[in-house]
């Protein structure tokens, strides 16, 4: 597969990974590489980012095109070439929101189908029609930090961009630096089964241990977890209970999601000591799924209850996963990490 899709965190040398690779991909094609922009300026700070980049590949010998919107118009520019784009982040910000006076959620919502369709038209043309796509995209999904409307449905649609596109690439996360490749992983070690003890100081959990393992996933918002546990365990709707902050979940389910809304559960009702009262293993000796969004980056929260959840919920998922097989998803892919 000769397309890329680079994501990670704000300065993690995606962008300077993305420039080698498209270099020498050009190379080996024998063709001329091109730089789409798609950042749209809107101050004298975004003026001086776009500068910064300009300077920085002036001399590597990319034709550099800027498109922030309606990208299929270039499509016949770049037919066989490599393509460097440069980034998944910005076009879908142009698309759901330039141009806008009314920014309500429920305007955006109504317009949210028609620009993720026009998203994945425009993106297949341009696989199509490129010889090699390097996406740069920002992992923007991994805190406790709840958003405005608005911004929620830019991170969703973002998401969903990126699952779209790694379809059709290969996957690096970029990490200080440190780009690691994302697939499938069925390697690492098998689940140990409870054994009475591991569980026991969680704060979370009073339940009674058993030999059983039990599935851990995880990741950021909009990752595509569920979506994964479905295909990967074989579950249906009706097998899965999506936690809520307002009421006790129904443990007969397979699947426990969101389980951070349940340790938020408990701490708002003071249910520390008893809880978390599920089994480990279902009533039919299958495994326990969880999944559990990734709250633990980002800036410590100013609110003392958001600070309280996210060192519950890791102090919780670290017991858990003791004696676990743990799943990461990333960009909808799945990677076994224990």
């Amino acid at each position: 597969m000769e397309n890329y899709l680079i994501s990670g965190g704000v300065k993690n040398g995606k962008s300077s990974y993305a420039q080698r690779l498209a270099l020498e991909m050009a190379e080996k094609k024998a063709v001329a590489p091109v730089y789409f922009a798609t950042m749209i300026s809107h101050d004298s700070e975004d003026d001086e980012r776009i500068r910064k980049h300009r300077e920085d590949r002036k001399e590597l010998g990319f034709e550099t095109i800027e498109c922030g919107m309606n990208i299929a118009s270039f499509a016949e520019k770049i037919a066989g070439r490599v393509v460097l784009f440069d980034s998944l982040t910005a076009l879908v910000q142009n698309e759901l929101f330039e141009g806008r006076t009314d920014f309500s959620p429920e305007t955006i919502r109504k317009d949210y189908e028609r620009v993720s369709q026009k998203l994945r038209d425009e993106l297949s043309v341009f696989l199509e029609k490129a010889a090699s796509v390097i996406f740069v995209s920002d992992n923007i999904y991994n805190d406790g930090k709840i958003y405005d409307g608005a911004t929620e449905i830019y991170r969703k649609m973002l998401s969903e961009t990126e699952q779209f596109v790694a379809k059709k690439c290969q996957v690096y996360e970029m990490l200080a630096g440190n780009k690691n490749k994302v697939i499938e992983k069925e390697g690492g070690s098998l689940p140990l089964g409870y054994n009475g003890s591991a569980i026991s100081a969680c704060p979370f959990y009073g339940g009674t241990p058993r030999n059983a393992p039990i599935t851990l996933i995880i990741g950021g918002s909009y990752q595509g977890k569920t979506a994964f546990a479905k295909e990967k365990f074989s579950l249906s709707d009706e097998d899965i209970c999506v936690c809520t902050r307002d009421k006790m979940p129904d443990f007969s389910k397979k699947c426990i999601s969101h389980c951070e809304n349940y340790v938020a559960y408990c701490l708002k009702n003071n249910k520390g000591g008893e809880i978390l009262s599920l089994p480990p293993q279902n009533d039919d000796g299958s495994a326990r799924i969880i999944i559990c969004d990734d709250i633990f980056c980002g800036v410590v929260p100013l609110d003392s209850f958001q600070r309280k959840l996210r060192e519950e919920c890791g102090l919780f998922l670290q017991k858990i996963a003791k004696n676990a097989s743990v799943y990461r998803v990333f960009c909808g892919i799945g990677q076994r990490i224990k």
